[in-house]
């Protein structure tokens, strides 16, 4: 869609919302994330002005999720003070957006890590850390409720194997020898829950989290794969080396895995166990090749030209690969 076509239509929906003349300007795309199209912009009314950000269905994606439940997720996280963006409209058919999507408010002054800095919280990465740690920690914390039942995916890792699994059936163009040997270890290991289900992020990483110049967390972004499930879902995709910025040992490139660990435990009200742990870490290096198998399988049959799909189908592909492998021959000493 022309970047004029959606801002009329922003101004349109704003314009009905307020009740009074907005007009858009400064519209600008977010580059990085995979699942949405995100454009920020300003929306200038009688009485002044406010950033806001609209994110909204891509023509492909690397996964297929719903708008409703992130909309609903960033409601409950917010409304509870997990450190989110507040959400304001949801477009659930694209009438509204053009494609559907929701609009929420910018959260000003924050910059995101790309994977691939070196070290990128300096001499603050601890408190950086201590942020991040015990908001993960608050996230799990919270009960989910009959309305987070209704709005999210249920998932049990099984389920969440499951699920991935037949992400990379549908999609691999060859023979995955990797993926396939750890298929059969996660499936004859399935662990106990580690606890009662709690809220899940899904995707929360380095690169998914806004800090300011003092490298203080200030919001947790990108909700899209929410679900109700196993907490060390989290835990496992945020300590994945592919998110430590060369920094082993150092989820995130914060600060120690063990000091990590501790304050989630202490926001969380949960006990570690590094038995059920392990199954998730495995876990989590499967189901990044599922993604980025997904991601060469768009690229390959030209459903898209971003340079973010394609860039994801090689040097995380390789990653991945290479990590579970390694995870595989340490479980099996």
């Amino acid at each position: 869609m022309p970047e004029h076509d959606l801002i009329g239509r922003l101004e349109a929906v704003l314009s009905a919302q307020r009740g009074t003349p907005v007009r858009v300007d400064s519209l600008s795309r977010f580059h990085g994330g995979a699942a949405r199209e995100t454009w920020r912009f300003v929306a200038h009314m009688e009485g002044g002005s406010e950033g806001l950000v609209v994110r909204r269905d891509p023509s492909s994606s690397l996964i297929t999720t719903s708008r409703s439940a992130e909309y609903h997720v960033l409601r409950r996280a917010h409304s509870a003070g997990i450190p989110a963006p507040e959400p304001l409209l949801l477009d659930l058919d694209g009438r509204q957006f053009g494609s559907p999507g929701f609009l929420m408010r910018e959260v000003p002054g924050g910059r995101a890590a790309s994977p691939l800095d070196e070290n990128p919280y300096g001499d603050t990465r601890a408190e950086t850390g201590r942020g991040l740690f015990d908001a993960l920690g608050r996230l799990h914390a919270l009960t989910p409720d009959a309305a987070d039942r209704d709005q999210l995916p249920v998932q049990d890792a099984a389920g969440r194997l499951a699920h991935w699994k037949a992400e990379i059936a549908a999609h691999a163009t060859g023979p995955e020898p990797v993926a396939a040997a750890a298929l059969r270890w996660l499936e004859a290991n399935i662990p106990p829950a580690s606890g009662p289900p709690s809220l899940v992020h899904g995707d929360f990483r380095s690169g998914n989290f806004l800090v300011d110049a003092g490298n203080r967390l200030l919001a947790i972004l990108d909700w899209e794969m929410a679900h109700v499930g196993d907490p060390y879902e989290d835990l496992a995709w945020v300590t994945d080396p592919l998110w430590g910025h060369a920094m082993p040992g150092h989820p995130a490139g914060t600060l120690p895995f063990d000091e990590a660990i501790s304050i989630w435990e202490a926001a969380s009200g949960r006990r570690f166990d590094a038995g059920i742990f392990r199954w998730w870490q495995l876990f989590s290096a499967y189901q990044g090749l599922a993604i980025w198998i997904s991601s060469s399988f768009e690229v390959a049959n030209m459903r898209t030209v971003d340079p973010v799909m394609a860039f994801a189908g090689l040097y995380p592909y390789r990653a991945h690969n290479a990590d579970l492998a390694r995870l595989l021959m340490e479980v099996a000493k």
